[in-house]
């Protein structure tokens, strides 16, 4: 208890490091995303059976590998005539296949909101010409539209701040636990008479005035 003053001012050092790194130095990344259907291609016959929709839920994992695709990637983005590489989309974009669906996820993460729709909106666009020419009975069909992300999904300022203050907290308990199990100096004079065996016959008062 006697350290509480170093305790107190790690752990708002520590939280306030913490609510200035977040709200003032890491960029806000925003994260778009669009849903796609793989199925039948549209024709009178539209019953489906089952060797149908397992054959279309296996597709799925083709159908991501595409996606994913340098060269996809690259006419997407000289088709929309966007300010970014491939190299950075492949590392930001991700094709998620619902499971024991025929639903893929397409997602997009970059520091610009603008962006990380177009990407996507591009991307899919290519995806849907190219898979055609791929597999031409497939139909692949857009049931959720890309939309403009409204508020970025890192970071987490709520949560660095919350982290922060628990590490402050623990690393200046563990701190001055460790400060108190060093310290070998003698506290009251009934201490040192204890170790001693003779009897203290001064003491210099903590307050001289």
């Amino acid at each position: 208890m006697k350290r509480w003053k170093m305790i107190v001012s790690i752990t708002l050092m520590a939280t306030l490091a913490a609510a200035i790194v977040s709200f003032f130095i890491i960029a806000p990344k925003y994260e778009a995303s669009t849903k796609v259907f793989i199925g039948k291609e549209d024709t009178k016959d539209q019953n489906y059976n089952n060797s149908d929709i397992q054959m279309y839920q296996q597709l799925l994992k083709t159908y991501a590998g595409v996606i994913t695709t340098n060269d996809l990637v690259e006419k997407a983005i000289d088709t929309a005539n966007l300010n970014v590489t491939s190299e950075e989309v492949l590392n930001n974009l991700t094709v998620t296949p619902s499971a024991n669906t025929q639903i893929l996820e397409i997602k997009y993460i970059s520091t610009d909101r603008v962006l990380s729709r177009d990407l996507v909106d591009a991307v899919t666009t290519q995806f849907i010409k190219t898979s055609t020419e791929l597999i031409p009975n497939g139909n692949v069909k857009i049931i959720e539209s890309v939309k403009m992300p409204e508020s970025p999904v890192s970071p987490n300022k709520k949560m660095n701040i919350a982290i922060a203050f628990l590490l402050g907290l623990m690393i200046s308990v563990g701190l001055a636990f460790l400060l108190e199990f060093m310290d070998n100096t003698f506290k009251t004079k009934e201490q040192l008479e204890q170790i001693l065996g003779i009897p203290v016959i001064g003491t210099i008062p903590d307050d001289l005035d």
